[in-house]
């Protein structure tokens, strides 16, 4: 991890170098470094802080057997389908 004094430095450096150009594009550039520098620090997690842990449980889950229901109608004869 690179620590947060580094990159406080580094953004110092950047800025100091926006302030002083007059070019448009190095200022724009420098700008954009201090950019990446904060996102990097933003992103880095330090070791002391707490990081929240997901606990995945497995779930069983039984399998369910459907039973065939027989439909009852007033014209049917019987369960097969060739019964009319």
């Amino acid at each position: 991890m690179i620590s947060y004094e580094h990159i406080f430095m580094q953004i110092d450096k950047q800025l100091q170098q926006a302030k002083i150009t007059g070019n448009e594009q190095t200022k724009r550039e420098a700008l954009a470094a201090i950019r990446a520098l904060c996102d990097l620090a933003l992103e880095s997690v330090p070791s002391t802080s707490p990081q929240a842990s997901s606990v995945v449980q497995a779930v069983s889950i039984a399998p369910t057997i459907q039973q065939p229901v027989a439909l009852k109608e007033d014209d049917a004869n019987g369960e097969s389908l060739f019964d009319f």
